[in-house]
């Protein structure tokens, strides 16, 4: 499970309500340097200047590498003093229809209340789904998706998803207030 790379640079680590939730808090600060280019620099500043504004922020964070992807969570945490609910979204993700809908209707509800930034983790399991819809479940999966990006454009602090696949992206990009890339450090 990919949270082993993110809890490090967190002092606490509790499991959430629900088994695909697990809360991150007190961010260790962390200074040095990550693998992104100055522009996605930059949009990571502007989301941290929204988030101290209760500014609704979505952002895809891109790539592989986790580790970086952790130093940078850990700092939005650190400088908004915010709790990262950290979301499995492959649990997340419920085979019986309408069951995802419900999940993400109290979750987003609970961050409202606790100020939490959202993190969806492995969000390709949300958004891997193509946009031609070849039987009922990608309908469902496709209602699934916008369903979450509605609810969220009304949420009022900063949702990441992080993708593994570039190409996956597409399908949010027009929906989300910036893709942050993150290079894989050889």
């Amino acid at each position: 499970m990919a949270i082993t790379n993110y809890k490090p640079v967190f002092s606490e680590y509790h499991h959430g309500p629900a088994p695909f939730i697990h809360l991150l808090s007190k961010p260790v600060a962390t200074t040095r340097d990550t693998a992104i280019s100055q522009d996605d620099a930059d949009k990571l500043k502007n989301a941290r200047f929204r988030a101290t504004k209760n500014i609704n922020t979505k952002l895809v964070f891109c790539g592989n590498n986790n580790t970086e992807k952790a130093l940078q969570l850990n700092q939005l945490a650190y400088v908004t003093n915010q709790t990262v609910c950290f979301l499995d979204c492959h649990r997340l993700v419920e085979t019986y229809i309408g069951e995802t809908e419900k999940n993400l209707s109290k979750l987003v509800a609970q961050a409202e209340s606790r100020h939490w930034i959202l993190f969806f983790d492995e969000a390709d399991a949300l958004f891997g789904k193509a946009p031609k819809v070849q039987d009922s479940r990608d309908r469902y999966a496709n209602q699934e998706t916008s369903y979450l990006l509605k609810r969220l454009s009304l949420f009022p602090g900063i949702a990441i998803f992080s993708l593994k696949e570039q190409s996956k992206h597409h399908a949010i990009k027009h929906r989300v207030d910036a893709v942050i890339t993150f290079r894989d450090l050889d």
